[in-house]
C-alpha cells in the first residue's frame, strides 16, 4: 500500500509548496514512487518493470479521471476563501479528500496486490524490518516526549501549514488555534496501537499471498477500511477531533485579514489552473 500512497503524500506537499511546484512534483512522480517502493524491499528486474508498469497506469488514470476533481476542488476553496465559512462546509471538503483517497486506492489495489505476491519471502522480511523501524521513530515521537511537548509540536505544525497557506497569522488567531488544539483528545498510544494491530493483519495476510484466492480482495478491505482496527472508543475520539478541528479551521479562514484571503485565494486558484494543466484529454 505504501508505494501509491507516495502520489497523494507528493501532492499534498506539492499543494503546501504551492506554484509551479504542483507540476514539477506530479511528474516526477513516476521516479519518485519507484524511489520510495525500493526504501521498503529492493525489486528484481521483473518487479520493477511491474512496479513501473503499475505507477505508469495509475497516474494516467489519475491525471485523466482524477485531476478534473481535484481542479473543481481547489475552485470551489478558492470561491469561498474570501469570506467566513462553517465547520460544516470544511467538513465536506474533506469527505471530498477522503474520497479521492479511497478512488486511488480502490483503482490501484488489484495491481498492487499482484505486486505484492510477487515478493520472496526475503522481500517480505525486509518490508516488515523497515516497519518496525518506522514504528520504533514513531514511538520515540508520539510516546516518547510529554502531553506538553506533543501539543506544542502540534501547534508549530498547524501554524506552520497555515502560514504556507494565508502568511502569518496574527496573536488572536494564533491564540485561537492554541486555545481550539488544546480542548483536543491526545489519541497518540491509541494511534500507535492501531498502527500495530493493521500490519498484524497484513503481515498475516502477506504470508498467505501465494495460497489465498482472496488475497486481493482482502487487501482491498485493509487498505478501504482501517477503522477495523480502533479499539473501543477510539472512533468516537477521533471523530469529536475532526470536529474541533473543522471547527478551528473554519474559524481562522473566517478570521483572515483582506490580504491573508487574497493569498490563500491566488493559492487554491493556482493549484486548480496546474491540476487543469495536468490532465490528460
Amino acid at each position: 500500500m505504501r508505494p501509491l500512497r507516495l502520489i497523494l503524500v507528493s501532492l499534498v506537499t506539492a499543494v503546501l509548496l504551492g506554484g509551479c511546484v504542483v507540476r514539477v512534483v506530479y511528474n516526477q512522480l513516476d521516479w519518485l514512487a519507484l524511489w520510495y517502493v525500493e526504501d521498503y524491499f529492493d525489486l528484481d528486474a521483473a518487479q520493477e518493470q511491474q512496479a513501473r508498469a503499475l505507477i505508469g497506469r495509475t497516474l494516467a488514470w489519475h491525471r485523466r479521471v482524477e485531476l478534473p476533481k481535484y481542479a473543481a476542488l481547489s475552485r470551489r476553496l478558492a470561491s469561498n476563501a474570501d469570506g467566513a465559512v462553517s465547520p460544516a462546509f470544511v467538513a465536506a471538503r474533506y469527505d471530498e479528500i477522503v474520497l479521492l483517497w479511497d478512488e486511488l486506492f480502490r483503482h490501484a489495489s488489484p495491481e498492487i496486490a499482484a505486486l505484492l505476491q510477487s515478493l520472496s519471502d526475503r522481500q517480505v522480511e525486509d518490508l516488515f524490518a523497515k516497519l518496525a523501524e518506522e514504528n520504533g521513530e514513531f514511538a520515540e515521537d508520539y510516546s516518547g516526549v510529554t502531553l506538553e511537548e506533543r501539543r506544542a509540536k502540534q501547534d508549530k505544525s498547524i501554524l506552520r501549514a497555515f502560514r504556507r497557506f494565508t502568511g502569518r497569522l496574527d496573536a488572536e488567531q494564533e491564540a485561537l488555534v492554541r486555545e481550539r488544539t488544546a480542548a483536543m483528545h491526545d489519541l497518540s498510544a491509541d494511534w500507535l496501537q492501531r498502527r500495530a494491530d493493521w500490519q498484524r493483519a497484513f503481515r498475516v495476510l502477506m504470508v498467505g499471498r501465494h495460497t489465498n484466492p482472496e488475497f486481493a480482495a482482502h487487501l482491498a478491505d485493509l487498505l478501504l477500511d482501517p477503522n477495523q482496527f480502533d479499539s473501543p472508543g477510539y472512533r468516537e475520539l477521533v471523530v469529536d477531533n475532526q470536529r474541533r478541528a473543522f471547527a478551528m479551521v473554519a474559524a481562522v479562514i473566517s478570521s483572515l485579514s483582506p490580504s491573508q484571503s487574497e493569498r490563500l485565494q491566488d493559492h487554491f486558484a493556482t493549484w486548480a489552473t496546474d491540476f487543469e494543466a495536468l490532465t490528460l484529454k
